[in-house]
């Protein structure tokens, strides 16, 4: 009776995960209704278990066992559909029903204890390691390190248990018992076991709860359209930079971008047309930029680059190959060939700078780029308007401010000068050839 109560808060114990996984039932996260299959079957395996006393052995020992049997063997399906890999079914499902015919030989033929208790944890170590083995090669699929870490303790503890039991009952020369009467050895087992298995389904409620965060934070992180950074993320990295740029005096260069004619793409082609021209956009800026750099959609046509530690040369070189990367790559749209060029408004960091501040200077220079002929980066006029900002505290400071707006002032005939040459160069290469 002591052994059956003990099966029962097992049991009770297993079963745990199991109204917390339902509520998952209808996302989309590949696995969860076989993990929810697999954790019924295992607490029903306990539980018949449990009603040894009462159920005659012919029923709940293959009961019990089968239904351990389609458990792991689900656990091994769900694992591999979450990680987005063929599921295997009619592999899982051929081994299993072999150990529940088996089972049921060793039962119904010749009364095998010993090879039932065997094959039981020969299947399940077997069972445990292959799962365990493609949750550490897709352990990187997951940005939350420790889920995957308990996960894998849970599976191959799991392992290493049944690997001990076969260990014991064969090497160890142990004879071995029955559940409902256990040596020593075979309490140890249950009391294990009683450890490994809920903490398994654990394991996978939260493989479960942790991929929707992960994907609820993506949603909030990047632009569904373009997988560039969102609004609401720039804008807090913005924020951040300026911070750290305030406190160690770095460096930050703020790109306002905009697409040019981009409602005659929409209009002509329409909203799916126009859909396709800003992902187009934004995978051609992320090809030309540092990898250090983040980029990230305002709205609309509108998008921003922050480049981290970017003197004033070092911006318009990086906000010019942009422009020039998009020339380069027109957009393949209905079988037409779109050419799509940008404009740009580029400020630099300053003292006393918010992000709302910078973002003003960027977008008048952007405004000035787009009424001078579009395809063009314009530079933001350092300084601001009486009493935005401190002056400089010494004559250090004084002479950066000089040299950044000697800079700022040369750079419009630079970039005007490269945007307007371009076309004459393909110009007179198409007429020499």
């Amino acid at each position: 009776m002591t052994t059956s109560l003990f099966f029962l808060m097992w049991g009770l114990a297993t079963a745990l995960a199991l109204p917390l996984l339902v509520p998952f039932r209808a996302s989309e996260v590949g696995g969860i209704r076989a993990f929810m299959a697999a954790n019924a079957l295992a607490v029903l395996s306990l539980l018949v278990y449990a009603a040894a006393g009462i159920v005659p052995p012919g029923v709940y020992v293959i009961v019990s066992n089968a239904a351990w049997v389609a458990a792991l063997s689900l656990v091994y399906v769900g694992v591999r559909q979450f990680f987005g890999l063929s599921p295997h079914m009619l592999r899982a499902a051929g081994v299993g029903l072999l150990c529940i015919l088996a089972f049921a030989l060793m039962l119904y033929g010749e009364d095998d204890q010993r090879g039932r208790i065997l094959l039981f944890s020969t299947f399940t170590c077997l069972g445990a390691l292959a799962t365990g083995r493609v949750i550490f090669r897709q352990r990187r699929r997951l940005k939350t390190r420790g889920v995957m870490l308990y996960l894998m303790l849970a599976i191959f503890g799991l392992a290493a248990l049944h690997a001990l039991r076969l260990a014991v009952y064969t090497v160890g020369g142990q004879a071995p018992a029955s559940m409902l009467d256990p040596s020593p050895w075979a309490l140890f087992f249950i009391v294990c076991g009683a450890v490994t298995v809920p903490a398994l389904f654990l394991a996978l409620l939260l493989l479960v709860q942790t991929s929707l965060s992960e994907q609820m934070q993506a949603a909030l992180t990047f632009d569904s359209l373009t997988r560039a950074y969102s609004r609401r993320s720039i804008l807090d990295e913005l924020e951040r930079e300026l911070q750290r740029c305030r406190r160690v005096g770095g460096k930050l260069a703020v790109l306002l971008l905009d697409i040019d004619h981009f409602k005659s793409i929409n209009d002509r082609y329409g909203h799916a047309g126009g859909d396709t021209a800003l992902r187009h956009y934004a995978q051609v800026v992320q090809r030309a930029v540092r990898a250090t750099d983040r980029f990230g959609r305002l709205g609309g046509e509108e998008f921003v680059l922050l480049m981290y530690d970017c003197d004033p040369a070092r911006a318009l070189v990086q906000a010019q190959r942009v422009c020039d990367a998009l020339r380069d790559a027109p957009l393949q749209l209905q079988g037409a060939e779109v050419p799509m060029t940008t404009s740009g408004g580029l400020a630099l960091f300053q003292r006393g700078d918010t992000a709302d501040g910078i973002l003003v200077r960027a977008d008048a220079a952007l405004y000035r780029a787009k009424q001078q002929g579009r395809d063009r980066v314009e530079m933001a006029s350092i300084g601001r308007a009486p009493g935005r900002a401190p002056q400089p505290d010494n004559p250090a400071d004084a002479a950066a401010d000089g040299i950044a707006a000697a800079l700022a002032a040369g750079v419009d005939e630079v970039i005007a000068d490269g945007a307007a040459d371009a076309p004459a160069a393909r110009q007179g290469a198409a007429s020499t050839a």
